[in-house]
Formats: structure tokens, sequence, C-alpha cells
């Protein structure tokens, strides 16, 4: 296995920043990570993905990577046109997605639009966007768009990385210390006032639109390639609750569920779950 190198690439007028490792004659991984995170979320488990050739990205609006102009917003179903983006700049006809998260729930979406470009799809804890009601679109597109009216893309700078990192531990979504560091220092520009988050603050914004229920099914039916489902028993779904979006697989597709929270991939076992895609990837080569 080589060593962690550092990739550019370029879409739609932005710079994608990445991390690759592995060996390029090997299985081709995209690994895809979550909201707010960065490549850095794979730095575990990508190494020991054994005899693959793995790319993470840091999407648009993420850790190293541009930003969107100011008339262009953060859509999880534009992901899946960064995807396509991602893949034509990398000159990959296909791979396996390996996604986390926000990552997954467009790799979701992307799989089921474009199924002949996907091997196979490791879902960790997501299988989809998060749904929203009809009912409630047009109120969820007024509190969006009233509350990016007075953007101001200015980070506010801080004299060290402890206090990025201290911020990120105080998070919903926890973290070990070591993996908090990691990622938050991928995230992190220095000016001469200090550091400040490289992350787009458009990121934290509301949605301005969510995708019902029934819309998610059927970007969910129309994946073909065998789907690996990894889970976390202190995650984000419930057992009930991601079984109403498994039933409409209709390919190949397995699941496991683990003991830990929602960064499985990073402070779970990670011996255990390399193995388990390593060798998921290497049945559908």
């Amino acid at each position: 296995m080589t060593s962690e190198n550092p990739i550019q690439l370029s879409i739609k007028g932005i710079d994608i920043h990445g991390l690759e490792w592995g060996d390029p004659s090997g299985p081709k991984v995209l690994a895809l990570h979550g909201w707010l995170d960065n490549a850095e979320t794979f730095s575990k488990m990508a190494p020991k993905l054994k005899d693959c050739h793995v790319i993470a990205v840091d999407l648009p609006g993420h850790g190293l990577s541009g930003h969107w102009p100011a008339h262009q917003h953060y859509h999880v179903w534009a992901g899946v046109e960064d995807i396509e983006h991602i893949l034509d700049s990398l000159g990959w006809e296909q791979c396996h997605l390996l996604a986390h998260s926000m990552g997954a729930a467009m790799a979701t979406l992307y799989a089921g639009t474009f199924p002949d470009r996907v091997k196979s799809l490791t879902l960790i804890e997501a299988l989809g966007p998060v749904s929203g009601e009809v009912e409630s679109a047009p109120e969820r597109l007024a509190k969006a768009i009233l509350s990016m009216k007075d953007h101001n893309p200015e980070q506010k700078p801080r004299e060290n990385t402890e206090t990025f990192v201290q911020a990120r531990l105080n998070g919903a979504l926890k973290l070990e210390p070591g993996s908090a560091k990691r990622i938050v220092e991928r995230g992190l520009t220095q000016t001469n006032e200090g550091f400040i988050w490289s992350n787009d603050k458009r990121l934290k914004y509301p949605s301005m639109m969510r995708l019902s229920e029934d819309l998610i099914a059927s970007f969910i039916s129309k994946i073909t390639c065998p789907v690996l489902g990894l889970f976390a028993e202190g995650g984000l779904f419930t057992k009930e609750t991601l079984n109403n979006r498994w039933q409409h697989l209709h390919c190949e597709h397995t699941l496991h569920w683990f003991k830990g929270t929602h960064h499985l991939h990073i402070d779970g076992d990670v011996e255990e779950l390399s193995d388990l895609v390593s060798e998921f990837i290497h049945q559908h080569i």
C-alpha cells in the first residue's frame, strides 16, 4: 500500500482537493465524506483497503476545495452532478463508491441516477438524504431564502487550532479528540489575523428544499449495483427507520450494525470495517 498523496481536480470552475492511497492498478474507489467533514475522515480506513486505489475528495465548500460562486447553492441532489464531474475529471468510467453520511446520501442518489458507472456502493450511516414533507415545502423555501439574503462570507479568526477542535467536540455528532483534530485541521486556513474555517458558511444554512420520502425511494429502487450498509447502533438511524428505505433495494444488498456512533469509520472498529469493505469490493470487481 502506497502512502497518502494529495490530489487536485477541477470541476465546473472550482478546484477540488483530495487525498489518494493505494495501487493505481487496483479497484477504483471514490470516497465521499459527510457534512462539514473532509477527505481526512477516510485517513484511517483507506490505507487498510487491500490492493485498492482510493481517492477521497473534499466536496465543494469543504476542506481545501473551492466554494461555489455567490449565485449558487449547496443542495444534496446537486451532489449527483458533482460526483459525475469528479469521475469525469479522474478519467474513471466506473468506480466503487464508499461514502459516509451526507456523502452517502449523495452516493445513493448518484447510484440510482447513473447505475452503469457504479460497480458497488458502500454506505456508512445513510441511505439517501433527510426527507421533507411536501406540505411544509413553501415555508422551508421561504426560511432558506431569507436566511441567505444577508450572507456574509467572512469567517471569524481565532488564535489557535485548539478552539476549533473544541467547537467540533461540542457538536451534536460526537467524535474522539484525535479524529476531530484530523478533520478540523484540514478544514482550516491560516491568515494574518489567525485561523479561520475553510468551509463555506452557506453549508450551515437551511436546505431550500428536501426530497419527499417517495421520491427518495424512487432513486433507491433504481440502484443496480451491490450495496453494503454499515450502520451504528448509536448513529442517526434506527433499525426500523432504515428498513423503511432498505426495503426499496432490488439489487444484491448486505447490512451490518455495529456498536458505536455516527463516525464509526474513524472512531469505531476500523480494522473490522475495512476488512468487510475490502472483501465486498473485491467480490464485485
